[in-house]
């Protein structure tokens, strides 16, 4: 303590002598600012000259604690591209995760079925690599090498100190293996994807997934993955559109240490499931109420049924279908869930071990084609159109013109109703029927089958006779000279357009897109053809043009998203009778796109059309019903490959029709009378259930 504070009293001051003392006192506090002043100046410019420097020195050092556990992964042979994604030739990343040899990398890089696998490491040394296992819900691969030095391994960091902000950096071992290619950014969030990786801004390149994402400490927060919110399809190449755009992702490396062991023993892993439907809308909004059990599943087993609500996931509770979601996709197949669901009045508990594969859904099927309009008389019930030949209806006594009153114990006032109770029904159940005939309720028992593929042939639809009357009086004569009108949309170059039949007052009409190539000549073909099929079957053409001339690509998806959902709207469409179709490259597009939206169309029709490549076939959606009709010329060269995609699709449990038309030398050759009649006619019943 300077000598001017010390604490000293000797009586009661004189005014000059505390003048002096004050005196002292201001001199020693001023001295005590200058000095401190100085200090704050010289720290001032030691941060503002040595700040960089030690972030840089931060960053070397936790790159260089890791760098040994980066290898470089060469693949040799497989595929160049998967769907429109081009697969690096280059080499690409992993990450030591054992001593022994065992190395995790993306499965992105795999997903090109490579015949050779080969591994740099930083020494240099080349070893060949096995592929032992995937996990098909974080997609990732585990390689294997054979050496004899023990490799080094990498710490992780405990997610339980993972947080929002934290420096990250993304390292990958590609191009030079001698030394390790860095971006940094911060960890951007957390239990993304329903829980299964950590987000980051750092750039992520495709040569760098299956790299690891580096605290500031020397530690590893995951492996660098592309995902994306739709990659419960197990697709690897999911997310890979998000490359370099600040948003990467990363599967903390804690959670891979846990499963090695179980990997290790050569087992992928698979993503769990329940086995159940519920019905669309927002996730986050929607309650997880079931609608659907598929049949031998989980759900199944358990004895869940639909219109049960899950409450309750391993003592979490979960009110919407999002909380359901993020408790059920991080997990496997083969762990067990205690889960307690409400049924009515009773709170039910059970344990459920999910499965990594469900069979097939398949929709039931009743038989009976629905009128789509009603008489006007406020009657009950649903008015039966038509009934299937030989369907489960047909056996069990229905009729044209009578009125469906209920499917079991659910009561019927339109499509939609009969539909929802079909669909939590399977095929080979027993349903109960009530029906109103000539004054008169009768009860009548069927057995559901499957969603037939047959096309019916005329004389197979009967319809009744008050009925026929009805519509024939509603029906226009045939315009000579029809006119189609142009639909266009704000912000998209191409153009659509549409001939639309005038209807009953009450009738709901379907609606067809068909996918043209842009030329007049073309569209006045189509309309041609399709005029008198239009108006019989209260349907609307919609013709669309490609964004390039004659030549449709996936650029053009979204066009037909907003187009489809404008034309629902404006015509009032039956949804289900929504379908799509083209020749050629146009119907390969359909067929994609229909399969891939089964939410916005529930028919498709390809001719001369092979879906695309390496389309993969979406699973079945018990929620809504979708169609395939396949058209082929006797002497298409695409045969092999319509033939094998139609037995995928069966394999799948798609309902999908086939049928031969006459040899022609253009795709685009208008169709001959049988070939448009049966079209027509497979139009006319995708409203069946």
């Amino acid at each position: 303590m300077s000598e001017y504070l010390k604490p000293t009293y000797d009586g009661p001051p004189s005014p000059s002598s505390f003048r002096s003392r004050l005196l002292s006192i201001s001199k020693c506090a001023c001295r005590w600012i200058l000095a401190l002043s100085a200090l704050f100046a010289v720290t001032a410019r030691v941060t503002a000259a040595d700040i960089a420097l030690l972030e840089q020195e931060a960053f070397r050092e936790a790159i260089a604690a890791v760098a040994d556990s980066v290898v470089q992964v060469r693949t040799v042979g497989g595929l160049d591209r998967v769907g429109k994604t081009l697969i690096a030739q280059g080499p690409t990343t992993g990450l030591i995760v054992s001593p022994n040899g065992y190395i995790v990398s993306s499965a992105f890089n795999f997903a090109q079925q490579p015949t050779s696998i080969l591994v740099r490491l930083p020494d240099g040394t080349q070893a060949s690599a096995k592929l032992i296992a995937r996990d098909k819900n974080r997609m990732l691969a585990l390689l294997k090498v054979e050496i004899d030095e023990l490799l080094p391994v990498p710490v992780a960091v405990p997610q339980a100190e993972i947080e929002v902000g934290q420096w990250a950096i993304a390292l990958g071992r590609t191009f030079r293996v001698d030394r390790v290619g860095v971006s940094t950014g911060i960890i951007s969030g957390l239990n993304r994807m329903y829980g299964r990786v950590l987000q980051t801004d750092a750039s992520i390149s495709v040569a760098n997934y299956g790299g690891p994402l580096v605290d500031l400490r020397g530690r590893v927060f995951g492996i660098l993955v592309p995902m994306s919110p739709q990659s419960g399809d197990e697709n690897e190449l999911a997310g890979a559109e998000y490359y370099d755009s600040g948003i990467g992702f990363a599967v903390p490396l804690e959670h891979v240490f846990e499963l090695l062991p179980r990997w290790q023993q050569s087992e992928d892993l698979l993503p769990g499931k329940l086995g159940i439907g519920m019905v669309a809308g927002s996730a986050h909004l929607q309650p997880p109420k079931i609608t659907t059990v598929w049949p031998n599943s989980p759900a199944a087993l358990a004895g869940w049924q639909p219109d049960d609500l899950i409450t309750e996931i391993n003592g979490v509770a979960v009110a919407t279908q999002a909380q359901l979601r993020f408790q059920v996709i991080p997990r496997y197949a083969g762990e067990t869930l205690h889960v307690s669901l409400q049924r009515g009045d009773q709170t039910l508990e059970s344990s459920i071990t999910l499965a990594g594969e469900l069979e097939p859904f398949q929709h039931a099927f009743l038989g009976v084609l629905p009128a789509r309009t009603n008489s006007g008389k406020n009657e009950a019930g649903l008015l039966v159109r038509s009934v299937w030949p030989e369907s489960p209806a047909a056996l069990a006594g229905l009729q044209a013109e009578d009125r469906l009153l209920k499917i079991e114990q659910a009561e019927l006032t339109k499509l939609e109703d009969a539909l929802k109770e079909i669909g939590r029904l399977h095929p080979g159940e027993s349903v109960e029927l009530t029906v109103f005939r000539h004054e008169k309720e009768l009860t009548l028992s069927a057995n559901l089958t499957t969603l037939p593929e047959e096309i019916l042939a005329a004389s197979d639809l009967p319809i009744a006779d008050t009925q026929q009357e009805n519509k024939a009086a509603e029906l226009q004569p045939l315009n000579a000279h029809p006119v189609l009108e142009l639909m266009k949309l704000p912000t998209f170059s191409q153009e659509a357009k549409f001939y639309a039949p005038k209807f009953g007052e009450n009738e709901r009409s379907g609606l067809l897109v068909w996918l043209g190539s842009g030329k007049k000549q073309h569209d006045a073909q189509l309309l041609a053809s399709w005029q008198e099929t239009c108006q019989r079957t209260q349907t609307v053409l919609l013709i669309a043009t490609p964004q390039e001339e004659s030549r449709w690509t996936t650029e053009d998806l979204k066009f037909l998203e907003r187009l489809v959902s404008k034309a629902s709207k404006r015509f009032a469409s039956d949804p289900e009778r929504v379908s799509i179709g083209g020749s050629g490259k146009a119907g390969q597009l359909a067929l994609a796109l229909a399969l891939s939206k089964p939410n916005t169309f529930s028919g498709a029709i390809g001719i001369d059309a092979p879906l695309p490549r390496t389309f993969k076939i979406p699973d079945n959606n018990p929620n809504r019903r979708i169609a395939t009709l396949t058209v082929e010329s006797r002497n298409s060269s695409f045969a092999p490959l319509i033939r094998r995609d139609l037995q995928r699709l069966r394999e799948a449990r798609y309902p999908a029709s086939w049928l031969q038309r006459p040899p022609t030398g253009d795709v685009e050759a208008k169709l001959d009378n049988a070939t448009q009649s049966q079209i027509a006619r497979w139009l006319d019943t995708l409203d069946r259930f």
